[in-house]
């Protein structure tokens, strides 16, 4: 019996993954649950709560990333030199340190914006030590099967999370789903300390980050698209709230759209590492730009329903691959230039669209103009 349980399981999972990609699984499934109890609420905190304007949403957004794209090639000198998992880390800290910012911005909505910088940090030590984990110590012939299983690990939890956050919310207010995220999230760095880390220190310096804008333009361009996921994570979610009436509902319908979406993760990280990458990119960019345009038709839970589950679906049948790619290229070379090189590229793009956002929005206060500027972001994956 027990083999037949297990016949399929080599082919969609990874298999003798290395202990520090076991060890980052462990943080990302602890890590990414306590997220999804709030992510998914922020904006709506920021729009229900402190009553701000999608604008001034954005424009807040746009600080992050501003300050975000500064402090990026310093946040990849500190993981170079110290540790990928001591980065990681590091990042735990200022994230419990932006909730309780968040927070504290009740009552006073304008110190909200104090709380920017802080998420800035925590993005420049966390994103620079997983991408370098994940290209250091991924198998290059399962990369696509590990990045899928820590994409279903976060799929995952995005069927819980967002249900437990909206009954928190719903029930008990927001500072106390704050709360219960920021207690949990601390337990990510468990794994990550469990064992000491062998780390080989290497010099980094931004001109080799610089030396990959220059060779790799296409890439830069492609990695804007980026700014279609900052409307996923701020607009959408405020969008899903106005249509359900309320938290519990928000949580209820995200989560049903995640759940289909973890299958989707372990099946296209097996394609991923048999079929042509690049092609599943514009495919999923092709179909993420329809999806996109199709929120036009959303005016009940169901058709959002539908919507949220499509988007899902496209987005990992681009973002896959997507970072599978990324992971292989940052292999070949240091791999700490490439993910400063990937994320400060990407911060680019969603600072673009939130400016360009908050613009539009201004002058039409019409959602669907910001579903069109996601969906021409969508585009832009294709020069990947």
């Amino acid at each position: 019996m027990s083999n037949l349980l297990n016949f399929h399981l080599p082919h969609y999972f990874s298999k003798d993954v290395r202990k520090e990609m076991g060890e980052l699984y462990a943080s990302s499934a602890i890590s990414n649950f306590a997220l999804s109890i709030i992510t998914l609420f922020e904006p709506i905190f920021l729009y229900s709560v402190l009553h701000l304007k999608i604008p001034a949403i954005l424009l807040f957004m746009a600080l992050v990333y501003f300050v975000y794209i500064l402090l990026i090639p310093f946040g990849g000198k500190f993981a170079s030199n110290y540790g990928y998992r001591h980065s990681i880390v590091l990042s735990v800290p200022f994230q419990i340190f932006y909730w309780l910012a968040l927070l504290a911005s009740i009552g006073h909505p304008a110190a909200v914006f104090l709380a920017a910088p802080v998420l800035a940090l925590q993005k420049s030590f966390y994103w620079p030590g997983f991408h370098s984990v994940m290209a250091y110590y991924g198998q290059t012939e399962q990369v696509g099967r590990e990045f899928g299983m820590i994409y279903a690990i976060e799929n995952i939890s995005q069927i819980g999370g967002p249900v437990l956050g909206g009954i928190l919310a719903q029930y008990f207010g927001m500072p106390v789903a704050f709360l219960v995220a920021s207690f949990i999230y601390c337990g990510s760095m468990i794994p990550l300390l469990m064992a000491a880390e062998i780390f080989t220190p290497r010099a980094y310096s931004f001109s080799q980050t610089w030396e990959l804008y220059k060779n790799f333009p296409k890439k830069f361009l492609g990695y804007l698209g980026f700014g279609d996921e900052l409307l996923v994570l701020t607009v959408w979610p405020i969008f899903i709230y106005i249509i359900a009436t309320n938290y519990k509902d928000t949580g209820l319908l995200t989560a049903g759209a995640g759940l289909i979406a973890t299958f989707v993760a372990l099946f296209l990280g097996k394609i991923t590492d048999q079929y042509t990458k690049r092609v599943l990119v514009k495919i999923g960019a092709f179909f993420g730009t329809i999806f996109w345009l199709g929120r036009y038709f959303c005016t009940n839970f169901v058709t959002t329903f539908a919507a949220d589950s499509l988007s899902k679906t496209s987005r990992e049948t681009m973002f896959i691959p997507l970072s599978t790619l990324t992971y292989l290229r940052a292999e070949q070379t240091h791999v700490v230039p490439y993910a400063v090189f990937f994320e400060q590229s990407l911060a680019v793009g969603k600072l673009s669209a939130c400016l360009i956002g908050a613009l539009l929005f201004s002058l039409t206060n019409n959602y669907m103009v910001l579903f069109t500027v996601a969906g021409a972001y969508s585009l832009l994956y294709m020069y990947i």
